[in-house]
């Protein structure tokens, strides 16, 4: 099996592990294994660096930031022995996730105008103006899911911690990113 191959494998592992931080993070305090919780952590985030794919430079920079909060987050949690450190995860990513979406508003191209041209190169004003909407409404959708994130941090309860993070903010997201593909497929027509 080539190189390739194997960091594929080992990115998608990695991508559905992560999806799972919130469990995982649930299972190891109901089952007291915190200390092994906090090791495949690391192990993970320290993979996820080595792994990133080649993605286009502000994709590659945030994925690896947001390895580096992990990670940091992680050893924070295993030397001050608070398992609370971690559930701040998801809080931090949506805040780099606003960070970068509102910064790319006051550059040339979006965040959202990226990755709209990795399939279209040549866009409209109509479609570049749409774009930085849906740049601003993905902002918003980031200070919603991060607000949230950090009432089930701050309120201290892991099953809805678990909850919240681990199902229903995917969730969300889907739907947000289903309802603008929706919108987008009409707007077009």
């Amino acid at each position: 099996m080539n190189i390739n191959k194997v960091k594929l494998i080992i990115n998608i592992v990695t991508n559905i592990l992560f999806v799972g931080y919130p469990f995982i993070i649930y299972l190891s305090l109901y089952y007291n294994r915190f200390s092994l919780a906090i090791l495949y952590l690391v192990f993970s985030f320290v993979l996820r660096l080595i792994t990133l794919p080649n993605l286009f430079s502000n994709m590659r920079w945030m994925a690896k930031t947001i390895a580096c909060i992990g990670l940091s987050l992680a050893l924070m949690s295993w030397l001050c022995a608070k398992y609370q450190i971690l559930l701040f995860y998801p809080v931090l990513v949506n805040l780099l996730f606003f960070i970068a979406f509102y910064y790319s508003l006051y550059q040339p191209q979006t965040m959202v105008e990226k990755f709209a041209r990795l399939k279209h190169a040549n866009l409209s004003v109509e479609a570049i103006l749409y774009i930085r909407k849906v740049t601003l409404y993905w902002c918003l959708f980031f200070i919603f899911n991060g607000a949230i994130a950090l009432i089930t941090c701050l309120i201290n309860n892991m099953y809805w911690w678990t909850i919240y993070n681990g199902l229903i903010s995917y969730i969300l997201i889907g739907l947000f990113m289903g309802g603008e593909w929706l919108i987008r497929q009409k707007v077009q027509h």
